[in-house]
């Protein structure tokens, strides 16, 4: 129950997580546990005077102070690695949460039916939806609209207002719209950072900033070579084709989001003589994104696992992973998950010990060598 997963909880020690909790009783929670020192000053973001202690933690966030929910009013509870905290929170977590569209399309599609199916919970998990990409194709069109372009980019603009916003494997538009918001965010970047510092530039949010820039467009942030948003957008789309192109190749009826963004699972073996080959899962087209447009719900190659537990029936929980449950080559379960994980559809995961006898194929046993 809730007390006894709370107490576990409060003694745990690894690196911070999100944890959540369901029960069979209806309950639902959150914890997001782990040690955060408190520190005398500042936030350790960057390096410390040496020479005083004002760096040195006094101490560690009490367990109950931690973010944490329980049985929420909405039913729901979304953890997507966004921000968890307000600004009212008085202890310091992190300036690097990631960016929160994952999160809001979460719970938008949990929000559109009051109950929702195994099939639904699926599809959510393998939703491509980009919110930043269509944000951005939005103010496009609208900051477009009756200025001078040529023809190539009346099309594409074309191609963007037809677009349904999702990154799937044979989209067309999503290329073009992703490599353009990338030329937009250097362009802003290196005029207000300079190239060095650009370089150099990392803030996993950086999305949101691009969002406010291209709504509101800010006079004081538009580079200097520009004259106008209408200027920077024309830059930042040749900038696209140019990228493509190179990429790519001319040929543009192969600029799909999949040639651009493939699912690629790298063995450290795969280059080993004479037995690379074995280790080797050749890349191949994949929907969604880690990182390019905000990030996606279902974000590609980095899915590492996913599992839709049933509390009503746990014999009727779903599991899946990326390749298989072997890690030796020659056996029939190195990758025999691969096409489930590609089509996101987890295969049924026994939870009751009769069903995991009754779904059993084959047993290994590990014995210590001179045991028998």
């Amino acid at each position: 129950n809730w007390k006894e997963f709370t107490a576990a909880l409060s003694r745990y020690q690894g690196p911070t997580q999100n944890f959540v909790y369901a029960d069979v009783d209806g309950h639902i929670g959150y914890y997001g546990a782990g040690r955060i020192p408190i520190r005398k000053s500042g936030d350790g973001s960057v390096p410390y005077d040496g020479s005083t202690d004002d760096g040195e933690w006094t101490g560690f966030i009490p367990f109950e102070k931690l973010p944490h929910q329980f049985d929420p009013p909405s039913g729901m509870i979304v953890t997507a690695n966004q921000r968890v905290v307000g600004e009212d929170y008085p202890y310091f977590l992190t300036h690097e949460w990631l960016s929160p569209y994952r999160a809001r399309r979460i719970l938008d599609l949990l929000s559109e039916k009051p109950k929702l199916s195994t099939d639904d919970f699926r599809k959510i998990i393998g939703d491509t939806y980009a919110q930043a990409g269509t944000i951005f194709v939005r103010e496009t069109i609208r900051t477009m609209k009756g200025q001078t372009m040529d023809e190539k980019m009346r099309e594409s603009l074309a191609l963007f207002a037809a677009w349904d916003g999702r990154l799937d494997a044979d989209s067309r538009a999503a290329p073009l719209v992703a490599q353009m918001r990338m030329a937009f965010r250097q362009r802003l970047l290196k005029a207000a950072l300079g190239e060095e510092l650009f370089k150099n530039f990392v803030w996993p949010n950086s999305d949101t900033f691009i969002d406010r820039i291209v709504q509101q467009q800010p006079r004081e942030w538009l580079p200097a070579e520009f004259s106008s948003y209408p200027d920077l957008l024309r830059a930042s789309y040749a900038d696209a084709r140019q990228a493509l192109t190179k990429n790519l190749g001319p040929d543009e009826s192969k600029w799909t989001w999949g040639a651009m963004s493939s699912a690629r699972f790298t063995h450290p073996l795969s280059s080993a003589p004479l037995v690379g080959l074995q280790f080797t899962i050749k890349p191949f087209p994949q929907g969604g994104t880690p990182f390019l447009l905000g990030a996606t719900v279902n974000v590609g190659a980095p899915v590492s696992m996913r599992l839709i537990a049933d509390l009503s029936d746990w014999d009727r929980t779903q599991h899946g992973i990326a390749l298989g449950q072997s890690g030796n080559p020659t056996s029939p379960h190195w990758s025999d998950q691969l096409e489930d994980w590609r089509a996101v559809t987890p295969r049924a995961f026994p939870f009751t010990e009769a069903a995991v006898t009754a779904a059993t194929k084959q047993t290994l046993v590990l014995e210590p060598k001179g045991s028998g």
